[in-house]
């Protein structure tokens, strides 16, 4: 039995953080932007238990108690997500006993990268330290490879990490590449896309029916045919693009596609548009895949669809190289688009492709106060500076071994900021 003064003392700590809790906080005279587009400049935004409850630019707080921030020129913007990539289940990657993200055998779609991801990895406090709050996991390889998840980049395991679980599966379309004998690669897409199409129509007969023996692969796929999952499809190349959309609308028009990497997208814009296909454009930061191509094109496709009213996406695949995706995205606002469209394309856009736009993706009254603010532009690599940062109105440490790092060797050669 619990003692009086022990349990008075229980009692006092859980009133003392639901009190905390509880208290709002406000973020004042701040740059907001909110992801949408919008800016409200010399603006405030109030959240309490996790939501905002406002945002605009009334200066007068009608809270006896809050937490005030005084955010007089600094930047607020909306958490930033990182999609398509195999942070968390990847860490050294020239040691192979670090990798988890690509699993023997050519159809995987029971596969889930969720249960997978390290919370404790040194990767996690880099993306965190740029504004990246959420990251979309992927498995990787095979024909199918298996089902992405959102997770959080500071958590305590892989549960408390989830943010979406199963947001979709992956498949990596079977097209053409610019080398090796084209008569062998044209047999090997014909070989693949038909292992596709009996494997997917035997899934479908599984679903829609009540299976007698149950089968694992077959049930990974039940929520791409009743649509709370979507089908992340990777593939390049304008002639893969075309030849995926037509072969989904034609055999399996129920499942919602979802096109990812699409480096040629530009040349498809028309055909993606009447299929009201999103589309996430990974590594900005490349060359175009043959010589014939405008050395700029990489950074101007996203433009070109985002301008064509087609929902886009900024990604950087890899582990560590998915820290720099507000950056890439930085780089597309230089070419058709301006900033805060930039910003979409990694807050609301992306938010929107993974179906978490209700509760992330922009700072607007209802959603979820997960946000962060910058001393200078996020999308700029020489001004952005996180000062701190909050999901669902916890805030976060943004300190990381790097920033350790750096700090014992300036103070060791007396070296300034």
């Amino acid at each position: 039995m619990i003692q009086k003064p022990i349990a008075l003392l229980f009692a006092l700590v859980i009133f003392i953080q639901a009190k905390s809790q509880n208290t709002p906080t406000i973020i004042t005279n701040a740059k907001i932007h909110v992801g949408n587009g919008q800016i409200i400049e010399k603006g405030t935004l109030v959240f309490s238990n996790g939501i905002i409850e406002y945002v605009g630019t009334d200066n007068n707080t009608f809270y006896k108690t809050a937490t005030i921030i005084n955010a007089e020129g600094k930047h607020v913007y909306p958490s930033l997500f990182a999609l398509n990539n195999v942070v968390g289940l990847n860490e050294i990657d020239a040691v192979r006993a670090t990798h988890d993200f690509n699993e023997n055998g050519s159809i995987n779609p029971n596969v889930r990268a969720q249960i997978a991801y390290n919370t404790d990895s040194k990767i996690l406090p880099t993306l965190k330290f740029n504004g990246i709050l959420f990251t979309q996991v992927t498995p990787q390889g095979g024909l199918i490879s298996g089902s992405s998840s959102v997770m959080k980049t500071e958590a305590w395991n892989w549960e408390d990490a989830t943010v979406k679980k199963d947001d979709g599966i992956h498949i990596n379309w079977p097209e053409q590449s610019p080398w090796g004998n084209l008569e062998k690669q044209k047999e090997q897409i014909e070989k693949h896309t038909q292992s596709l199409k009996t494997f997917l129509t035997e899934a479908k007969h599984y679903c829609l029916n009540t299976p007698i023996v149950s089968n694992i692969r077959y049930e990974a796929m039940r929520s791409i045919f009743n649509k709370s999952s979507k089908l992340f499809v990777h593939v390049n190349t304008a002639k893969g693009i075309i030849n995926c959309i037509q072969f989904f609308k034609q055999q399996f028009p129920e499942i919602d596609v979802v096109l990812f990497d699409a480096a040629e997208a530009n040349y498809c814009i028309d055909i993606i548009k009447e299929n009201n296909i999103k589309v996430v454009i990974s590594n900005i930061h490349s060359l175009p895949s043959n010589a014939s191509k405008d050395v700029d094109q990489p950074y101007k496709t996203v433009a070109q669809l985002f301008n064509a009213g087609i929902t886009v996406a900024v990604a950087r695949n890899g582990s560590w190289e998915a820290r720099n995706v507000m950056f890439n995205a930085g780089t597309v606002a230089a070419y058709g688009i301006n900033p805060e469209q930039a910003l979409q394309t990694i807050t609301l856009n992306a938010a929107k492709i993974v179906g978490l736009d209700s509760l992330y993706g922009s700072l607007e009254k209802g959603k979820n106060a997960s946000l962060i603010i910058s001393d200078g532009d996020v999308l700029d690599m020489k001004s952005n500076n996180i000062v701190q940062a909050f999901i669902n109105g916890e805030a976060l440490t943004i300190d990381n071994e790097q920033k350790t790092l750096a700090k014992k060797f300036q103070n060791k050669y007396g070296i300034k900021n």
